[in-house]
């Protein structure tokens, strides 16, 4: 997914993010293989349309292209909600760009 970033930057990063005890990360295998994960976390910023904090906040959820459509993500949404209790969509954001 992030195929331009060195591993060991994502591991630092992600290393600290797990260590402040207020972030999950859920991971969907196949086979023995990685296919796909979820990560929540609990977000202390404004986060639209809430009016405490914290609030659980879905950060994303990814599943490689070749096993989508198989209900991957589902699954990984239903820890994530464990975790961090339902979550309700409040917003949508539609960015475009033009080439220049």
């Amino acid at each position: 997914m992030w195929e331009h970033h060195p591993a060991s930057e994502l591991v630092e990063e992600f290393s600290e993010i797990i260590a402040s005890g207020k972030a999950r990360f859920f991971l969907k295998y196949e086979d023995g293989a990685p296919v796909g994960f979820a990560q929540c976390q609990l977000r202390y910023d404004y986060v639209e349309g809430t009016k405490t904090s914290p609030v659980g906040y879905l950060e994303g959820i990814f599943v490689k292209e070749e096993y989508r459509r198989k209900g991957y993500a589902k699954e990984l949404l239903a820890p994530s909600e464990a975790w961090a209790m339902d979550f309700t969509e409040t917003n949508r954001i539609i960015c475009f760009t033009k080439k220049l």
